[in-house]
C-alpha cells in the first residue's frame, strides 16, 4: 500500500503523539490506570506527576480533571465514557502513530490515515465538550476570568491541533480517493 511522506506534516503528528503520551500517562489517567501506591507517596516513582495534578487542580479546580466514579454528581457522567475512550483508544493510537512516525518512519499508509482522522475528530469533539462544559461552571466558584483560560488556553488547543489534524488526514484521504478514481477512470477508457 502507498504511503503518504510528507515529511514536514508527519513531524507534526509525531511531535503532537509525543506531547500527548505524558499527559494521557501522567495527568488524565494517572489515577484511572496507575495504583495509588505508585503516585501517592513522597518518593515513589509517578509522585511529580501526581505533584504536577495536584498544582493544576489547586490553581484551576477543574472539575474535568478532578472526576472519579466515585465523586460523579450524575450531570457529569460523561467523563467515565471519556476515560474510557482514552485508555482503550486514544492510547494506543497514540503509541501505534509514535512506533508508525517515529521508530519504522514510513509516512503514513491509507488505514493509518483512517485510523488518524478518527483519533483526530474524537480529540477535538470530547475537548470541545470539555469547552463547552467549562461554560457552565459556577460563576461564584469559577471566576469569568479563571473559566476564560481554561477554555481558550488549556482547553482551546487541544480542540485546535487535532481539528487541523483531521483536515489534514482528510486531504490525504481526499488525495487517494481522487488518485484511485482518475486509475479507474483511464482504466475503463482504454
Amino acid at each position: 500500500m502507498a504511503t503518504y511522506t510528507i515529511t514536514w506534516r508527519n513531524k507534526v503528528w509525531m511531535g503532537w503523539f509525543f506531547m500527548q503520551l505524558p499527559i494521557i500517562l501522567f495527568m488524565d489517567l494517572l489515577d484511572y490506570m496507575w495504583p495509588a501506591w505508585l503516585y501517592e507517596p513522597v518518593g515513589s516513582p509517578l509522585h511529580a506527576a501526581f505533584q504536577m495534578k495536584a498544582w493544576y487542580i489547586g490553581k484551576y479546580n477543574d472539575p474535568i480533571v478532578q472526576w472519579t466514579a466515585e465523586t460523579a454528581s450524575g450531570h457529569d457522567s460523561w467523563m467515565g465514557l471519556f476515560m474510557h475512550l482514552e485508555f482503550f483508544f486514544l492510547l494506543p493510537t497514540v503509541l501505534y502513530g509514535i512506533y508508525r512516525l517515529a521508530v519504522q518512519r514510513r509516512g503514513t499508509s491509507g488505514c493509518d490515515e483512517l485510523l488518524f482522522f478518527v483519533f483526530a475528530l474524537e480529540v477535538a469533539f470530547t475537548t470541545l465538550i470539555c469547552i463547552y462544559d467549562t461554560s457552565f461552571l459556577d460563576e461564584a466558584i469559577y471566576p469569568a476570568a479563571i473559566k476564560r483560560e481554561m477554555q481558550f488556553q488549556l482547553y482551546a488547543p487541544w480542540c485546535i491541533i487535532p481539528a487541523l489534524g483531521a483536515i489534514d488526514m482528510a486531504a490525504r484521504i481526499m488525495g487517494r480517493i481522487k488518485a484511485a478514481d482518475a486509475a479507474q477512470g483511464a482504466k475503463k477508457s482504454q
